[in-house]
């Protein structure tokens, strides 16, 4: 894809989950040369949780990466 807005990762978080995602929930963490990270953790933590990975290509396309974990795991990405 040429350009992911959070509507595009919701949408791929709800046939994931296969329900309604808050896209205001999604949160900027890092960005690591060509990779974005992003967090989704629902429910307070008693829903899903995702490490979502924006990945820029060589071609310039963008590919999104979701790693689904187990509910309320928090994120480790900081800042050095």
């Amino acid at each position: 894809m040429r350009r992911i807005g959070a509507l595009d990762v919701g949408a791929a978080i709800s046939e994931r989950i296969g329900s309604y995602v808050h896209a205001e929930l999604l949160e900027f963490l890092a960005v690591d040369e060509d990779v974005i990270h992003c967090w989704y953790m629902n429910s307070g933590g008693k829903g899903p949780t995702f490490h979502v990975t924006l990945t820029r290509r060589p071609d310039g396309e963008w590919s999104l990466g979701l790693l689904e974990l187990p509910p309320g795991t928090e994120q480790r990405i900081e800042n050095p």
